[in-house]
């Protein structure tokens, strides 16, 4: 409870150490201070505490300031000072703030002495005294006469003070039924206003809900689509190596069937060089022979002649034979040879070839997978391009959203400002014309005093069925406070609950950037 005489400030601020600084302020200059950190929470000790000056921030969660200070004017508090107490120091939103019904903006980082002297200015005005009243004029002579007079000026001003009396009770029983009314539509509108920001703050959260499902829905269908990908590459490459193995064993099956046949033709090569050689060593010993029994049949002529020349001719046949077989031999060792180095140059050049055509098939899928990875990350920014475009997009049409229903606001407070104050005009008019009228009733009043009474008298009792019918009304009304008590209650259960919610919500959430 607050102390009798001292005045309540409700401080309303996001930032705990700033919040501490100014109610620590407030506190050593002799003020009760309360504080509260969102807009419902200052909603909330609004009505519980009833503070004489509120210092508000603008960006606070839950409700801005803006919106906190226009349902406060609005809603039956209009004579509550509001100091608007931000970092954000452009004329639009000095502007701003004065437009929803601000004293007073401030900007951060505040001078001390400058809040201290505003809030003394806001709570202690100085009030204007009125000049002392002239003292009465003294009396003149008693007579008959002026006792008559003065009896009927006696009576004219208890009826104008009855009636003035009348007039300011039913002034009084209007202005509270209307200030009952303004808190009724306050509370209405304070609620509509909570259910619509909760309903924004679902609509956020399911939009966010759907759109992290379908960020997950396309990462995941992005994911597979990769996997397959690479299942498919992976597939394509197994298979390719399967197919280079497969055309790599057939060529060495190839190779190994030329080997054989080449090694088949050298054996058969050889054979034939062999037979042959036999053959011409059979038919050079059938020679040798024929030529031996010549030599025999002729060696009784000329046996020593003979046995030289065959000597000379068997040495020159077997230097020419050995001559011959070294060339035959020689020949063939150069055919052979030429014929191994003729298989090793095509094994060399299809190897070779093999191993250009692997390198190329290899060099061949490496490309092609980087050009797949390059395609896979030319989408992948894509996307990202076209998702921050699609958020960027949606926060310029929330802003614009936001601005247009600001402008709409504030096209509303002032059509009822200026709505207000031509009623204000219309009253005043009014208000002068019913004093003219009464200063001419006054002139009128002596002559006209039992008309007057008897108007009187039938005022009176319409008054009487006016005030038969209020009460019959201050009962319905009554009937409805408690209604609205109880359902005031209901919804401050349901608020706690909401608050709960969202309390959990927010220490979930990260918090948000001023």
């Amino acid at each position: 409870m607050s102390e009798p005489g001292r005045k309540r400030i409700l401080v309303v601020e996001d930032e705990d150490n700033l919040r501490e600084l100014v109610q620590s302020r407030l506190e050593i200059e002799g003020f009760v201070v309360h504080t509260a950190a969102s807009g419902f929470e200052a909603l909330s000790k609004v009505r519980a505490t009833q503070p004489d000056l509120i210092i508000l921030d603008l960006m606070i969660p839950r409700m801005d300031g803006y919106s906190l200070c226009r349902l406060l004017k609005s809603g039956g508090m209009a004579q509550m000072p509001v100091i608007i107490f931000s970092a954000r120091s452009s004329p639009e939103d000095i502007r701003r703030g004065l437009d929803m019904g601000a004293n007073a903006y401030i900007v951060k980082p505040f001078d001390g002495p400058v809040l201290m002297s505003k809030v003394r200015e806001l709570l202690f005005p100085a009030e204007a005294r009125p000049e002392g009243a002239a003292a009465e004029p003294a009396p003149e002579h008693v007579t008959p006469d002026t006792l008559a007079q003065a009896e009927a000026e006696r009576r004219r001003q208890e009826e104008a003070a009855r009636a003035e009396a009348e007039q300011k009770r039913k002034e009084e029983e209007a202005r509270r039924l209307a200030e009952q009314q303004a808190q009724e539509e306050a509370r209405a509108r304070v609620e509509a206003e909570r259910r619509r920001q909760e309903e924004e703050a679902r609509r956020q959260a399911e939009r966010k809900a759907r759109e992290e499902a379908e960020a997950r829905a396309q990462a995941e269908a992005e994911q597979k689509r990769r996997e397959a990908e690479a299942r498919r590459l992976a597939e394509q490459r197994a298979q390719e190596e399967a197919e280079a193995k497969a055309h790599a064993e057939q060529e060495r099956k190839e190779e190994e069937a030329r080997r054989l046949a080449e090694q088949k033709a050298r054996e058969e090569a050889e054979a034939r060089a062999q037979a042959e050689a036999e053959q011409k060593r059979r038919e050079a010993e059938a020679r040798r022979l024929a030529e031996q029994r010549a030599q025999e049949e002729a060696e009784a002529k000329a046996r020593a002649e003979r046995e030289r020349k065959r000597r000379e001719e068997a040495e020159a046949k077997a230097r020419a034979e050995a001559e011959r077989k070294r060339k035959e031999e020689e020949a063939r060792r150069l055919a052979e040879q030429k014929a191994r180095e003729e298989a090793e140059a095509k094994a060399r050049a299809e190897q070779e070839r093999k191993r250009r055509e692997e390198a190329e098939a290899k060099a061949r899928g490496e490309a092609e997978l980087k050009r797949k990875e390059e395609e896979a990350r030319r989408l992948a920014e894509q996307k990202a391009r076209e998702e921050a475009e699609a958020r960027a997009r949606a926060e310029q049409k929330r802003k614009r959203r936001e601005e247009a229903e600001a402008k709409a606001r504030a096209e509303a407070e002032r059509k009822r400002k200026e709505e207000d104050a031509r009623r204000l005009a219309e009253q005043k008019a009014r208000e002068e014309t019913g004093a003219k009228a009464r200063a001419e009733q006054e002139q009128k009043r002596a002559k006209q005093e039992a008309k007057v009474r008897a108007r009187l008298q039938g005022q009176i009792r319409k008054l009487a069925e006016k005030e038969r019918k209020l009460a019959k009304k201050r009962a319905k009304l009554e009937a409805k406070v408690k209604a609205c008590q109880q359902a005031e209650q209901t919804c401050a259960q349901q608020r706690a609950q909401l608050e709960d919610e969202v309390r959990a919500r927010a220490e979930r959430e990260p918090p948000p950037q001023k």
